[in-house]
């Protein structure tokens, strides 16, 4: 069992900016970020800068063939728009 102890950095959306938490709050956070500490670590451990970029740039690359073969795929039919949903929307779920 992994239980993981999560905080979201910024608002709900692109425009909340999330003024409603102190910012010592979010630092305190930041501070526990668990990428850039293992990236810490995996330096402490011997990893070179070189290596670490070439990881990095190499998953951005990923990333960036990801996006575009999403952005160029077939839009899914609406037989897909409600599988694998929890609720149907109505309440029978209640009763």
């Amino acid at each position: 069992m992994i239980e993981a102890m999560t905080y979201r950095h910024g608002g709900h959306s692109r425009a909340d900016p999330a003024k409603y938490r102190p910012d010592a709050e979010v630092a305190e956070w930041l501070a526990k970020d668990p990428i850039p500490r293992y990236r810490a670590r995996l330096l402490d451990e011997g990893a070179s800068e070189e290596q670490l970029a070439a990881i990095e740039a190499d998953v951005a690359a990923q990333v960036d063939v990801a996006t575009e073969e999403a952005k160029a795929g077939a839009i899914p039919g609406d037989d897909l728009l409600m599988k694998d949903v929890w609720a149907d929307g109505g309440s029978s779920w209640r009763n």
